[in-house]
């Protein structure tokens, strides 16, 4: 007993105040001179020394107070860890020790990061479809006179027949006249009014869209133009409803819509259906993302997003592989849409974000949530500090910020962020959509092309793990805008490495633009994170909708515009704060005082045990 009540006394020598648990400001030469008369009064009670050389170095490296707290087996440990929550300031500074004693990426972090990584499959095809939905199919003019119903496409009889224009056939001598011989027929052309398809595996030819290429290209405009109403949507459900309850509604739309799709008669009724499974079904994604960064430590963030940029490479590596092998539209399509009827059951697999039921002041469920995770991870936390974290002191401040666009708004810090982050994402949707569209006139087969083209979203992530983390996020996005930049221009004055630098490019801007996901929704409290999200890639979907359009202008003015938005984008990153390791901010007053230490949040975790 008597050495028990020794380490009792050791143990509250080594308390500190609240504000030491703050990042330390002040100079190694003034942590010395203040810490002089603390460690002298130390020496005299104790001969003990209670930090070694290595922990006082840390502490001066990273500018935190290390709080040591020991345990020990009887009774008195919980007067230490008493002691330790005695310390936390609000609800909000609980969470963050809390979230920070559930392991680094243990089972419950692999499970999560899993099961949110497959609805980017989904994505990536759902998002692309219409690249082989309605591809253009080789047709020519049914010639009436001289082919039946049973018409074929290769028919050598009437190649002599056809002009060059595949839309005009030539004019008969006489109506009366009877023969396929070119004789029979003048030079001047006219109309056709029916079509041979080489095959009926696309809408294209399904619905007569022959020479009218407008309306194939419709398609893909009419679900660029749905995605404004899906994201405003996903904010409002996400940040009101929770996240897991926004993804497993969009995610039953996005299934049940693209079956109905399939069925659809006509080409009117096709386009109403891909708006609607648009507006009502992009969001499962956008919602999954968050509940993953929400979950991820500061430092596995990046790691976190890299793995949502490789499910969505290989999403899009699995969709060329089966539109290769299931060519009609009809059965692509239900092929693809009907797994997305399982997503739903998520609401049984999941926890609901742990950051949302606690801004939205859910305290009960936010800490039920987080001993379900340290049940998962066999770690045991004390019940002071989960009583602390289910502490509503952040009442009032989470009333002012229950509609998320008035708080942005009213403040000219995230605003001014929100305008930066906005011009990045129109520059890098831009450019992305852009030379993906010039893609696909590169020569060989249009599967493999489409399949090394998504394989480019690998890389990138990859690519994102290792330069995220060691590097930051601003100085990463920085350089890949930069080197886009450079090779959208370059290849106009060196022709000869033009493929090269377009691969570059390529793959620079999807760096940028997958990374930019991940630092957006660390710029924006919780409060309004998701909302903040929806919004800049709202804006964002402007250059998406020009990217199509850049094909009617010239070489070189296409490469001034890639190269010129690029450029303007990473100077507007410089202009936005540094996020690397830095705990996710609940609320407005957190995000306006964004700072990075320069290493993970570094909380004590004495006080928690394995089981």
């Amino acid at each position: 007993m008597e050495n028990n009540k020794k380490v009792v006394e050791d143990n509250q020598l080594h308390e500190v105040s609240s504000d030491e648990i703050k990042y330390n400001t002040e100079t190694p030469a003034e942590i010395q001179k203040n810490g002089d008369s603390e460690i002298n009064k130390e020496e005299k009670m104790s001969n003990q020394n209670y930090f070694n050389i290595e922990q006082e170095k840390e502490v001066k490296k990273n500018n935190f107070v290390r709080s040591s707290i020991s345990t020990v087996e009887d009774g008195s440990d919980r007067r230490s860890k008493t002691s330790y929550v005695k310390k936390i300031k609000d609800s909000a500074e609980a969470l963050e020790h809390a979230l920070a004693q559930l392991g680094h990426f243990d089972l419950y972090q692999k499970y999560a990061l899993f099961l949110l990584c497959i609805p980017n499959l989904f994505s990536a095809m759902y998002s692309l479809n219409y690249v082989f939905v309605a591809d253009q199919i080789p047709f020519r003019c049914l010639i009436e006179e001289c082919e039946g119903e049973e018409s074929h496409f290769n028919d050598s009889t009437i190649q002599d027949l056809l002009p060059e224009d595949r839309c005009r056939r030539y004019d008969l001598v006489s109506p009366d006249q009877l023969g396929c011989v070119r004789e029979n027929y003048r030079n001047t052309t006219a109309p056709c009014t029916s079509f041979v398809y080489e095959n009926m595996d696309t809408i294209y030819a399904e619905f007569g869209l022959a020479c009218n290429e407008w309306q194939r290209t419709l398609v893909g405009t009419v679900r660029n133009a749905a995605l404004p109403f899906a994201l405003i949507l996903t904010g409002y459900l996400s940040d009101g409803w929770g996240r897991r309850t926004a993804f497993c509604i969009f995610s039953a739309f996005a299934g049940a819509l693209g079956i109905v799709k399939s069925f659809a008669p006509n080409y009117q009724a096709y386009l109403a259906m891909e708006f609607f499974e648009a507006a009502l079904g992009y969001g499962f994604n956008s919602a999954a993302y968050v509940m993953m960064v929400e979950l991820a430590r500061p430092s596995l963030r990046a790691a976190f997003a890299c793995a949502t940029g490789v499910g969505y490479g290989i999403g899009g590596v699995l969709f060329a592989l089966i539109a290769s092998r299931v060519r009609y539209w009809r059965d692509l399509l239900r092929t693809i849409h009907t797994p997305a009827l399982l997503l739903p059951v998520y609401w049984f697999l999941l926890d609901e974000s742990v950051r949302w039921l606690h801004a939205s002041r859910r305290t009960d469920r936010a800490v039920t949530a987080i001993r379900r995770i340290a049940r998962w991870n066999k770690i045991k936390l004390d019940d002071d500090l989960l009583k602390a974290v289910g502490d509503k002191n952040d009442v009032e401040e989470v009333k002012s910020e229950r509609n998320p666009w008035l708080s942005l708004i009213k403040s000219r810090v995230l605003m001014l962020r929100f305008v930066a982050c906005a011009w990045c994402w129109v520059s890098a949707s831009f450019v992305y959509y852009g030379l993906t569209i010039n893609s696909v006139t590169l020569s060989g087969n249009k599967y493999n092309n489409f399949a090394l083209n998504m394989a480019m979203e690998i890389v990138a992530s990859l690519l994102i793990m290792m330069a995220l983390e060691r590097f930051g996020r601003k100085r990463s996005i920085f350089v890949a805008f930069l080197l886009c930049g450079i090779s959208c221009v370059t290849p106009y004055f060196a022709s000869r490495t033009g493929v090269t630098f377009f691969f570059v490019g390529k793959l620079a801007i999807t760096f940028a633009f997958n990374s930019l996901y991940v630092f957006t929704a660390e710029l924006f409290p919780t409060s309004a994170r998701s909302s903040a999200l929806a919004a800049v890639s709202l804006v964002g979907r402007v250059g998406s909708v020009l990217a199509p359009q850049t094909p009617l202008l010239s070489v070189t003015m296409q490469a001034v515009l890639y190269g010129a938005s690029s450029a303007l984008a990473a100077l507007v990153v410089l202009a936005v704060p540094e996020t690397r390791r830095v705990p996710l901010p609940q609320h407005v007053r957190g995000a306006e005082t964004l700072r990075a230490p320069g290493s993970d949040l570094d909380i004590p975790t004495d006080h928690c045990t394995r089981l």
